[in-house]
Order: structure tokens, then sequence, then C-alpha cells
């Protein structure tokens, strides 16, 4: 427990060396001779610029609004996405019918979604949530699929013989081993969905982080524009953090399986 609580802060002191040599770089670069303030400002003035627009509030309502909107079409997404998975991975007949159309609309880069979500539900929340939904559908769907397909036989028979069937084989064998394929593929469907949010907001919203970067881009304010990157970075690696935190307490194996593999 100790050796893991240490291996733990050497990771984030690690860590956090990287992130200041970074800003420290950033600045010194920003303003160096071969620096421009106006077209690359250093972090000290995005910093600044962060903290008069929370205490403000003008932040705030931006990052509310796309908060919002990735939850809402997360959860839109997520929840057909493991049901399907379940029913493809459990199933070789409903398997063999919807692969092939669910791996062709797969390939279809959700960026290239938004115009048609603006033509079909207009610049309101709906095409923003619907288009965050399609994104984090498929990585949910793929993992899902891919963590039944990968429950070993032996552990079924084993189960079997232990009179699991139906519905207590998928709750108590089947979802808990492929609840870290689930988690992963939540992980990874949650940076997709924010960046096909942000590039709904550029193609039309009233508010949102990618409002506030088309905005500040019309009025030449990249110190603003770069507040609006370092929101969704923070808020994207807190909405990573918590999930973190679940799969800490649903899936406490799978954490140290990984730490396993990389030492």
């Amino acid at each position: 427990m100790i050796s893991q609580l240490r291996q733990k802060s050497v990771v984030a002191f690690r860590g956090f060396i990287g992130f200041v040599f970074f800003l420290c770089a950033w600045e010194a670069t920003s303003r160096s001779p071969i620096g421009n303030l106006v077209l690359f400002p250093p972090p000290s003035s995005a910093i600044q610029v962060l903290f008069d627009m929370m205490s403000s509030g003008e932040l705030t309502k931006h990052i509310v609004a796309s908060g919002r909107r990735v939850l809402l079409g997360f959860l839109a997404g997520a929840f057909p996405a493991v049901l399907l998975g379940i029913l493809t991975g459990h199933s070789s007949a409903w398997s063999s019918y919807l692969n092939p159309l669910l791996h062709t609309f797969r390939s279809i880069p959700p960026l290239a979604l938004v115009p048609f979500g603006v033509f079909w539900f207009g610049i309101g929340e709906t095409s923003k949530v619907a288009l965050v939904a399609w994104a984090v559908f498929f990585p949910i769907w793929v993992n899902t699929d891919a963590g039944i397909h990968n429950i070993s036989p032996l552990l079924t028979r084993a189960a079997a013989c232990l009179g699991a069937r139906g519905w207590r084989m998928l709750f108590l064998v089947h979802l808990p081993s492929a609840l870290p394929y689930i988690l992963t593929g939540l992980k990874v469907s949650l940076s997709v969905g924010i960046a096909t949010l942000v590039a709904a907001e550029l193609a039309g919203a009233i508010f949102g982080v990618g409002y506030l970067i088309q905005v500040s881009q019309q009025i030449f304010r990249v110190d603003v524009m770069l507040v609006g990157l370092i929101a969704l970075g923070v808020g994207n690696c807190l909405l990573i953090a918590v999930l973190n935190w679940i799969i800490a307490r649903l899936a406490p194996w799978y954490g140290a399986e990984q730490l396993s593999l990389k030492h």
C-alpha cells in the first residue's frame, strides 16, 4: 500500500514538473525577440484573462452550457451503445445483421455530420446533444462488444456449473468481466464527444466554449481563445478523473492490471 502511494506520488510529481517546464518554455518563447505577444500570448497573460473572466461570470456561462451538452449527449449515446454492444457480443445472429451497418456508420467522422446536424435540428441544443451522442456511441459500442467477445469460455462454463443462467450469467459474470472494456470505451468516447461538441458550437451557437473561441477569433483576442482552450483541457481532465474514480470503485482489478503492465 505504501509503495503504491509512493509510486503515485512520483508519477504526479513528474507530471507537475513536465507541466511547469512547458509553461516556462512557453513564457520564455512568447517574450523572446522571436515571439509575438499578440499572436502568441504568454501563459501569464492568458491566466490573468482567465481569472478576470471567471470573476465576471462570463466564462462560467460558457462552461456550463458546454458541460450540459456534453453530459446529455454522453448519456444519450452511452446507454444504447452498451446495450447494443451486449446484444452483438452475445448473439452471433444479431452481430451478423448489425455489425456491417454499424461499422459503416463508424467510419464516418463525427465532424462530417456537423452540417447535417445544423440542417436537421437547427443551431439549438438538440443538434449539439445529438452530435455528441453520435460521437460517443461507437467507441463505447466497439469496446462493449469486444469485452463480451473476450470473456473466457472457461469462466462461462464454470459459472454455468454453479447454476448461473440467463440474466444471472449476464449480470454476475459477463458484465463484470467486460466492465474494464466498457469503462475504457467511456473514457475514449468522452474526448471524442468534447471535440465534436466544439466543432458543433463553432458551426452555430449562442453560448459555449466553442462559441467563445470563434467570437474571440473574429475580434482578434488570442488570449481569450487560449482561455477557451484551457477550459476545454481542464474540463476534459476533470471528467476523465471522475471516470477514473468510478473505475477504481467498480473495477479495482483493472487499475492493478494496468499498473502491472506498465512496470
